[in-house]
């Protein structure tokens, strides 16, 4: 029998609900559209940081610091952005890293807790390509702008240069982050309700961004949005799809997160 957790559900639309769920109930929840963001107790917090601890051993890599100061972990959405040369050279490193690193990562209390809990199994590719189980990353503290990354969605499907890029179809991708630290201010996590399109689309808002702060963050704000603020123990399950942001913090965030689809059952990858 599944464990299950306090869960707090929520849709943009303003709709809170508390109950108890199984991890798939709320992964079901997020993937049919019923709620935007189910957050749940998964862990006290003496346990995530030994879970943190065990992530950066057996994953072989350094954690992702979203300030470019220390070398990034290989995750898909980098290949998936790539240009030009880079349009083949940045896949092939991903998948030589996740055949590297997998074998360490299905051994982490991070991954077999979704391997117990959802039955996931690792997201294969064309020609037996196996996508990476999961990825740390650490938000530095910031009081100079807005948000510790660009506001961004994620599709599995999101490629300039597709025959480049291995997965074709736009799959209803979820994602989940385990928060290991939170900030003491507690600045959360948002999400907008805007689905961009495309890659293009996509692209279009974060080159706005890159120009301009103050008039993307007006763009978004013609749409209705929520904020949570996950605390240390918290697995917050979103809609990916949909434009999503963390909030700059006064003191370091860590996590660890994936994305999931579900195809002959729940496959994880990151």
């Amino acid at each position: 029998m599944k464990k299950e957790y306090l869960a707090r559900m929520f849709d943009i639309e303003g709709a809170e609900k508390v109950d108890i769920l199984t991890l798939e109930h709320a992964f079901n929840y997020v993937h049919r559209g019923e709620f935007d963001v189910v957050l749940m107790r998964v862990e006290a917090q003496e346990s995530v940081d030994f879970w943190w601890e065990r992530q950066s051993e057996l994953g072989l890599n350094r954690p992702e610091y979203y300030t470019g100061s220390r070398n990034k972990e290989i995750t898909s959405s980098k290949p998936q952005r790539a240009l030009g040369s880079e349009c083949n050279a940045r896949p092939k490193r991903y998948f030589n890293s996740a055949r590297g690193v997998n074998s360490g990562l299905r051994q982490t209390p991070y991954y077999t807790f979704f391997e117990r809990e959802l039955n996931v199994r690792t997201l294969e590719c064309d020609q037996d390509l196996e996508m990476r189980i999961a990825s740390q990353c650490e938000y530095p503290p910031s009081t100079g702008k807005h948000f510790s990354f660009t506001p961004h969605a994620n599709s599995n499907a999101y490629a300039h240069a597709g025959n480049c890029w291995p997965v074709k179809e736009n799959c209803l991708q979820t994602a989940a982050f385990l928060t290991v630290e939170s900030t003491t201010n507690t600045a959360g996590f948002r999400i907008w309700d805007y689905l961009p399109e495309s890659r293009g689309e996509l692209d279009e808002f974060i080159a706005m961004h890159e120009k301009d702060e103050g008039r993307a963050l007006a763009f978004l704000q013609q749409f209705k949005s929520l904020e949570i603020n996950p605390q240390e123990g918290d697995l917050c399950i979103f809609n990916c799809r949909k434009m999503h942001g963390i909030p700059s913090g006064n003191t370091l965030r860590k996590t660890i997160g994936s994305f999931f689809i579900k195809e002959d059952g729940w496959r994880i990858f990151n």
